[in-house]
């Protein structure tokens, strides 16, 4: 017991630095460059570099108490940043995923219908051109248009939206195309496909799951440097830079995760159908089973 609880707690310690402490670090340093700088001064090196050997000259004069109590407060500074950027992700979340609050309703309902009204123009026009030729009529040229048509309506959601943002839409069509293939509620019925998963897909979902996480913490980073921006333009320059990435990743990893929830649904489903007893054969659940996991999930709520 005693070396798997080192082990734990090593692995603890490693993921407590990693996610709070090193970007709180980072934060910490940038905002200690700025107080020195200012503006008038933001790119001074040597400025810098002169009140950075002052610290260090000074600290060598304290005590060793004195000492690892200024880098317990740096640290804790940098945890207390990290930690704050943490709790702030929750709210970014809802801001990704489009569940904004109701105050931003006609914003909201605004994006959601122009996105809506883009993806039915591409729908109808790949409809058009499937109707007007049979399959078994069209040329490579026809294909390769319905194809880009595909493509670009795809880019906006894989489903009708409905949500106002390209991540929530993500998660959304995931939902719908479920609902639509096997008639289940995938809200309901997580938890109890959850019990019946592998270890190796669990951690792949929670793996996924976690990088999205971070491009959400990444955003609201990106908001930090932009407040320290006002004091210190530099980090501005930082913030868009970070902003950038946070949303170039997490539009990418938002995607991925919506497709592996929705190809775990398609691998193990039957499993869970069989677990409850719904389905005794070996095809794949249809509607009908799928509404009696629901059924099940909800408890007749």
């Amino acid at each position: 017991m005693a070396p798997l609880l080192d082990s734990l707690g090593q692995k603890l310690a490693e993921k407590w630095i990693s996610a709070l402490a090193a970007p709180g670090l980072i934060f910490v340093a940038a905002a200690a460059a700025g107080a020195v700088l200012g503006q008038g001064a933001a790119l001074d090196r040597s400025a810098l570099l002169e009140r950075i050997g002052h610290w260090a000259t000074e600290a060598a004069r304290w005590s060793t108490v004195g000492q690892i109590a200024a880098v317990a407060a740096v640290v804790l500074a940098s945890v207390a940043a990290g930690t704050f950027v943490r709790t702030c992700a929750r709210g970014a979340e809802r801001i990704w995923t489009g569940e904004w609050p109701s105050l931003a309703r006609p914003l909201t309902d605004w994006l959601t219908a122009r996105r809506l009204r883009r993806w039915e123009q591409i729908q109808a026009e790949i409809t058009a051109l499937r109707s007007a030729t049979p399959a078994h009529r069209r040329g490579a040229q026809l294909r390769q248009d319905l194809d880009e048509r595909a493509a670009r309506r795809d880019r906006i959601a894989l489903a009708p939206p409905r949500r106002p943002t390209f991540t929530g839409d993500c998660l959304a069509a995931t939902e719908t195309r479920l609902h639509h293939q096997y008639g289940i509620d995938l809200a309901s019925c997580w938890t109890r496909l959850w019990l019946v998963l592998p270890d190796d897909v669990r951690t792949e979902l929670r793996t996924s799951r976690a990088r999205f996480d971070a491009a959400v913490a990444g955003s609201v980073w990106a908001g930090c440097y932009a407040v320290l921006g006002c004091f210190w333009w530099p980090a501005a320059v930082g913030a868009v830079v970070v902003g950038l990435v946070a949303w170039r990743r997490g539009r990418r990893v938002g995607t991925a995760h919506a497709e592996l929830v929705e190809s775990t649904v398609d691998v193990y489903l039957r499993r869970l159908a069989h677990e409850l007893g719904l389905d005794g054969s070996d095809n794949p659940p249809d509607a009908r089973v799928g509404a009696a996991l629901s059924r099940i999930a909800r408890k007749g709520a």
